[in-house]
């Protein structure tokens, strides 16, 4: 490998399952990568996480945040103090190959257009099966793990290709595209966060990739924090449309915003225990309408991609 070994910073969001946690570290420290630092964002756990991890790795950075702030902010916090050419994010309940890092940072150092790029995603306890090969969306702004449930071995899934979403739960993206478009979108709090990340990236003209030699595993939200129950469905159904007012172009909005209403409401007949969260969700984004419009804007500043060149990057299989 012909590179200079550039500085990457590892930044995990944690809540709860120290075990799990410290299985994430483990795999970290077996990284054939010469040197990386590790910073842990405990996201208030419950379960004394804190105590347990540092000092079973005193050797790594760890912030308890006070309350629990949600994936995106808590990322955030990590990026923040994070001064490395490269920034790797991870969720608690992933773990990544020996050569991970090696791969990705030789794949981002041979093309400064590569904003982000995730590998191949593996389920952990079945371990022939794809968690994802890259993210897409539907129109409607519905979000997707391109592959989940196929063969590791499908070849549809071993080249190299430019992708609309990469997972957070394990990727690499360089500190200069972060600075470029601020970071995650915080406001999320619970789904969609890295999405918009994706998305932004790509708005700016940066190339987000799926690299099917880098290999890692991931059980797929094991430790999110429960406590939001039912809030999920608000989160949800808020997010996408946040997600679509905030990003699409003015043409796309208008003709994918009803489509994305009438998809809801077409769940809400089938799920009518949904109504309640929906209407809660839409009533939110009406109240920061004037917010969303100043967001668009300063997405809009640093807008090199058109929507039709988004678009060939939907409905990806």
């Amino acid at each position: 490998m012909n590179i200079n070994y550039p500085s990457v910073d590892i930044v995990i969001c944690a809540y709860n399952d120290k075990k799990l946690t410290a299985k994430c570290i483990d795999s970290l420290r077996a990284l054939s990568y010469p040197y990386f630092r590790i910073i842990l964002v405990d996201d208030c756990s419950p379960d004394n996480s804190v105590s347990f991890l540092s000092n079973k790795y005193p050797d790594i950075t760890i912030i308890e945040n006070k309350k629990n702030l949600g994936p995106a902010k808590a990322r955030n916090v990590g990026i923040k103090i994070s001064k490395a050419k490269y920034i790797v994010t991870m969720d608690n309940d992933a773990t990544l190959s020996s050569d991970w890092l090696v791969k990705m940072v030789e794949l981002m150092e041979s093309d400064q257009t590569i904003g982000q790029a995730v590998g191949k995603i593996i389920f952990p306890d079945c371990p022939t099966k794809l968690a994802a090969a890259g993210g897409s969306m539907r129109f409607r702004c519905k979000s997707y793990d391109i592959g989940m449930g196929e063969s590791i071995n499908n070849p549809k899934y071993n080249n190299i290709r430019k992708i609309l979403v990469a997972c957070s739960a394990s990727m690499i993206v360089r500190r200069d595209v972060l600075d470029l478009i601020g970071g995650f979108f915080d406001v999320y709090y619970h789904g969609y966060e890295d999405s918009d990340l994706s998305f932004r990236i790509n708005i700016a003209g940066y190339k987000v990739i799926y690299y099917p030699k880098a290999i890692s595993y991931h059980f797929l939200s094991k430790t999110v924090n429960h406590t939001i129950g039912k809030k999920r469905v608000y989160y949800w159904m808020r997010n996408r449309l946040l997600l679509m007012l905030r990003n699409y172009g003015f043409k796309s909005l208008i003709r994918y915003l009803p489509v994305n209403i009438c998809f809801t409401l077409s769940d809400c007949r089938s799920h009518p225990e949904r109504i309640i969260p929906v209407l809660l969700s839409w009533f939110w984004i009406i109240f920061h309408l004037p917010s969303i419009i100043m967001q668009r804007k300063v997405i809009n500043n640093y807008r090199k991609i058109n929507d039709k060149d988004l678009h060939k990057l939907f409905n990806l299989e």
